[in-house]
């Protein structure tokens, strides 16, 4: 199984830090959250990795070239150079040639325990979204999920408190078919002008056409994704947390 990690954007929320780097290059605790990410993929046995990065990537490419020097890492870089006007689901469609089979996305301005991606993987759920039913401190934000049986119907930011079964972490994993019918379906709404959208988006439309598990993380909360000041707090404490268990 390949991994790759969406790190294009911005990050404006994040200004007075992201100006000058990119979010994937903040420091949680003396480490980059890429390198939190990719510890987590080692110790899952992944060593085939795939970086989709946009804004100031070359400051980013060359700290990643440097920190896993000494690892045993297959990484690749792609570049999306219109990452100020396209989102998630366009930086995954850009890597489409490198991810041929089973691969794992991922956010890249997570903070999560190294377990939960471990346990993720190994559920072999095959094409599946990574869940958590509590409820979301950042509510407005959330990509919440609409699930029946264990399957996923629905993603969305919109989804109300009522219809919720749980918040999307953005950890995705996907089987050889599964990539393939995902890519067809992304291509089909680039060619019509859908470049902006979340990669929640092409997911939906999968759903409706092959099972997409859901996959309920028990770790108490231990993740978070830094969208904002509040976040990255959240994530320094998380991060304390791992470290001491």
């Amino acid at each position: 199984m390949k991994a790759v990690i969406l790190a294009a954007g911005i990050g404006s929320r994040l200004n007075e830090i992201t100006k000058s780097i990119p979010k994937s290059m903040i420091k949680i605790n003396n480490k980059y959250i890429f390198k939190i990410i990719v510890d987590a993929l080692v110790v899952a046995g992944i060593k085939d990795i795939v970086f989709i990065i946009g804004y100031r990537h070359k400051i980013l490419k060359a700290k990643i070239v440097k920190e896993f020097s000494d690892y045993d890492l297959n990484i690749e870089f792609v570049i999306n150079k219109d990452y100020s006007t396209t989102n998630t689901m366009y930086s995954l469609w850009l890597a489409k040639e490198s991810l041929t089979g089973p691969f794992i996305s991922l956010h890249g301005d997570l903070i999560f325990h190294d377990k939960i991606l471990l346990d993720f993987i190994n559920s072999n759920k095959g094409n599946s979204v990574l869940v958590d039913k509590s409820f979301p401190l950042d509510w407005d934000d959330a990509m919440k999920i609409i699930a029946h049986k264990n399957e996923l119907k629905y993603m969305s930011k919109q989804i109300t408190l009522n219809e919720m079964d749980g918040v999307a972490i953005g950890i995705y994993q996907f089987d050889e078919l599964g990539a393939q019918k995902l890519f067809n379906i992304i291509s089909n709404l680039i060619s019509k002008g859908v470049v902006s959208s979340w990669l929640s988006e092409a997911i939906n439309i999968l759903a409706k056409e092959i099972t997409v598990n859901v996959f309920n993380i028990d770790n108490d909360n231990q993740w978070t994704d830094i969208d904002n000041l509040t976040d990255l707090e959240q994530g320094i404490r998380i991060s304390k947390e791992i470290l001491s268990n």
